[in-house]
Parts: C-alpha cells; sequence; structure tokens
C-alpha cells in the first residue's frame, strides 16, 4: 500500500470471509459498511508495521505505535466476530478503527520529512514545555 488511493481499494474490494461484518449500515453518516474488515485490518497493520522500521528505532512514538499495532493484531486474530474485536478494542463501530488504521498509516509516511526525532535547531524558550504557566 503505498497512496492513499492504494488504501481505500484494500478497504473496498477485498474479501477472506475470516471476519465478515453483520452490518447492513454503519449508523455514521458517510461511513460505508466494510465487507471484510478482518483483510483490511490486516493489511493496514501490516503495513504500518513495515513503515515504522522507517523511523529510528529509538524513537518512541515508533517503539508504543509497533506495541499497539501488535497488540491490535492479536486481538484482531483471537477474533471470533466483528462484535467481539469491537468490544475488546472499545470500539463502536469497526468501520472507525479502519480509518484510525489508515489515518495512522499516512501519519507514519509524513515523519520521516519532518524527522521530529532530531535535537531542536534552538533552545525552547523557558516555559515552553510547562503546564500551567
Amino acid at each position: 500500500i503505498r497512496r492513499s488511493s492504494d488504501l481505500e481499494a484494500v478497504v473496498s474490494t477485498q474479501s477472506t470471509g475470516r471476519l465478515p461484518n453483520p452490518r447492513l449500515i454503519t449508523g455514521i453518516v458517510g461511513r460505508d459498511v466494510v465487507k471484510d474488515p478482518y483483510y483490511s485490518l490486516n493489511k493496514l497493520y501490516q503495513t504500518t508495521l513495515t513503515e515504522l522500521e522507517t523511523l529510528p528505532k529509538s524513537y518512541p512514538y515508533r517503539i508504543e505505535t509497533e506495541r499497539l499495532t501488535k497488540e491490535r493484531m492479536g486481538l484482531l486474530e483471537n477474533a471470533k466476530t466483528v462484535v467481539e474485536f469491537e468490544k475488546a478494542l472499545n470500539a463502536r463501530c469497526i468501520e472507525n478503527v479502519i480509518q484510525e488504521a489508515k489515518s495512522e498509516l499516512l501519519l507514519i509516511r509524513k515523519l520521516p520529512a519532518w524527522a521530529p526525532w532530531e535535537p531542536l535547531i534552538g533552545e525552547a524558550p523557558e516555559n515552553q514545555w510547562k503546564w500551567p504557566i
């Protein structure tokens, strides 16, 4: 999955039948039902783990996102139904979980250009990291 249009193709066209979605509607305006959320999420999570390898190993965001993604992959593998997976994540709608995974993947792809792990180019103002001031 390289482009955002590829993300849409993954979500809408493939089917494994592993964890079919029993819903006819999501109940969310503009959010279509994903027929095979197992395939979509599994592919998104695998791609996320691959893309995270482009970030420094010691970068806290990479460490935490890898942990969370692997945890969710485990829940996905062990779930017998879509509803069971949603309950394990405390999610109302699996389509929202898929959207979050897509957004996370798009963010990961932007991080190398921003390089937020590099030191600041100058000293931060004295109270910048203090809250409340």
